[in-house]
C-alpha cells in the first residue's frame, strides 16, 4: 500500500493497470477477497462490471475499512465517489473523474476504477492485520 501524498504534492500512480495481465492479478485479488469476505461475485462479474455491481462492492469496501463512514442512502454515486476515497487517503483521487462510473466497464476508466478496487481491498487486508490479535510467544515460552 501507497502513502498518501502530503499536501500539495500530487503522486502519479505508477502501477500498470493498463496491462491485462496485471488486471487479471487485481480481479483475483478482488474476487479472492470479496468471497472469502462474504460478498459473493463471479469472476465474469468482475470482468463484465455493471454500476451497481461497483457501487455495491465500493460501498462494502469502504464500509469495512470504516463502519462509520457516512455513505448517504439514495444519494448520487458520482456525488460520494472522489469525497469516500479522499476520506481514506487513496492517492490518486486527483485522477479519476466521476463520469466513468457512468460506464464502469468502458475499457477508458475501467483499469483505474479496478485499481479502486484493489488499493481498497489491499487496505482492507492491511486494517485486519494491524486489528488482528497478536500473541505474545515469548510468555508462552517462559511457561
Amino acid at each position: 500500500m501507497m502513502a498518501a501524498p502530503s499536501g500539495s504534492q500530487v503522486m502519479k500512480d505508477n502501477r500498470p493497470l493498463r496491462e491485462r495481465p496485471f488486471q487479471a492479478k487485481m480481479r483475483q485479488d478482488v474476487h479472492t477477497y470479496l468471497n472469502e469476505s462474504g460478498f459473493e461475485i463471479s469472476m465474469q462479474a468482475l470482468t463484465s462490471m455493471q454500476g451497481k455491481d461497483y457501487r455495491a462492492i465500493f460501498d462494502t469496501l469502504v464500509l469495512t475499512l470504516d463502519p462509520n463512514y457516512p455513505l448517504r442512502e439514495g444519494a448520487r454515486f458520482e456525488e460520494e465517489f472522489i469525497p469516500a476515497l479522499k476520506a481514506l487517503r487513496y492517492p490518486f483521487a486527483h485522477q479519476l473523474d466521476p463520469k466513468w462510473l457512468a460506464a464502469v466497464a468502458s475499457p477508458h476508466s475501467w483499469p483505474y476504477l479496478l485499481g479502486v478496487l484493489h488499493w481498497l481491498v489491499e487496505s482492507c487486508r492491511v486494517s485486519e492485520l494491524s486489528t488482528a490479535p497478536s500473541y505474545n510467544l515469548s510468555a508462552l515460552d517462559a511457561q
